[in-house]
């Protein structure tokens, strides 16, 4: 069941609707600010609707590397059960002709 949750993110009060606990919400909203004040208040300081869309490629890069990550993690799960399958298929079969 989806609930308004409020956060504030640089400075601006937002209501989300999630089906996540409100907790989680919260924390993904404080690792956004946290992101935002840190480009903000850093040596070359940034308005925070730059900062704001800074930390959304920042962010996409994260997931789209992760996902990368984990398609290759995948493929090499595929490959080892697939040898592992033929392995046994051949103990089974030496098995067989004891």
């Amino acid at each position: 069941m989806k609930r308004s949750v409020s956060v504030e993110i640089a400075g601006q009060r937002l209501s989300i609707l999630s089906d996540e606990p409100t907790e989680y919400v919260a924390q993904l909203a404080q690792y956004v600010d946290d992101q935002v004040s840190e480009l903000c208040s850093g040596k070359r300081p940034t308005a925070p609707h730059r900062a704001a869309l800074l930390v959304a490629l920042h962010l996409a890069d994260e997931l789209f590397r992760e996902k990368d990550a984990n398609r290759r993690f995948r493929a090499r799960v595929e490959s080892r059960l697939t040898e592992l399958e033929a392995a046994l298929a051949e103990h089974e079969k030496q098995l067989a002709e004891l």
